[in-house]
């Protein structure tokens, strides 16, 4: 079972799930078809005339390219509007799949997303709660580890091999049972299934979306991108990624600054 501690954007359905706000907070729910693929179709120079109504094959064109540009926008941690925070109940055991299989034949240890990139992670445990962080490893740093099960302890160290669609979180040491793992992982701007669904976006994703859209359309239909739609698609991405970009905190402390000496241990980062 799996909680999810983040509040989105409020209740509007996307999808029947929850996506997007009030909407004084970010806008006017919109459908997809005459709020995203319609302006795009104008803009990409397909639809012609005001208001005429673009065929189904071009709806569904569209909404095809539609899928693939936000694909492709997930997979850029500047395009990420909010990171989401889930908790996860640990039994003890040194690998838990998690994510969503589409095909409903496997039902993943961690019921949630899949993980795009985990952002940060720590394990919970003692009462009152106490947290401890999880040094993110690479495969690299993952192979080295000459002795990895050690169990009954308290992890600090997590390795995602992030296959698809169920992914394998692997944790060293590993947890005493009824710890829980927090993870912090990329909130993805979903897909859409059809036309018709009723979306309300984060301020400026709209505007991303059609641009980029229309980019991508006007090729697809054998038209000249113009140039000013090209430009202000990057614009709009610009304008996002400016919102969306990590704030790093500088370390000023004697290890940052290299004041200290001592040993770093090199799956956690700290200094000793």
């Amino acid at each position: 079972m799996s909680t999810n501690l983040n509040p989105l954007f409020n209740q509007i359905l996307f999808d029947q799930a929850t996506f997007g706000g009030t909407g004084s907070a970010g806008g006017v729910p919109v459908t997809v078809d005459r709020g995203l693929i319609y302006p795009a179709l104008r803009k990409a120079g397909v639809t012609l005339g005001p208001q005429r109504t673009p065929s189904p094959a071009q709806y569904q064109d569209g909404l095809e390219e539609l899928n693939r540009l936000v694909g492709s926008l997930n997979c850029d941690r500047l395009n990420i509007y909010s990171i989401s925070r889930y908790e996860y109940p640990l039994n003890g055991a040194k690998t838990y799949t998690i994510g969503q299989d589409p095909t409903g034949q496997t039902i993943a240890d961690f019921d949630g997303p899949r993980p795009v990139a985990i952002d940060r992670a720590n394990i919970i445990y003692s009462t009152p709660q106490l947290r401890r962080p999880l040094a993110l490893l690479t495969d690299l740093q993952w192979s080295r580890i000459v002795c990895q099960d050690q169990p009954n302890t308290i992890p600090y160290a997590l390795y995602d091999d992030y296959a698809y669609p169920l992914s394998i979180i692997y944790l060293y040491p590993q947890p005493v049972p009824g710890y829980m793992l927090e993870l912090f992982i990329w909130q993805l701007v979903p897909t859409f299934v059809t036309i018709s669904d009723v979306i309300l976006l984060p301020p400026g994703y709209e505007d991303v979306l059609v641009l980029n859209l229309a980019v991508r359309l006007a090729p697809h239909f054998q038209r000249e991108i113009p140039a000013v739609v090209a430009i202000d698609a990057q614009k709009a991405l610009m304008r996002i990624e400016s919102i969306n970009a990590p704030k790093p905190i500088a370390d000023t402390s004697g290890a940052g600054l290299g004041c200290r000496s001592g040993y770093m241990d090199i799956y956690t980062g700290e200094v000793s």
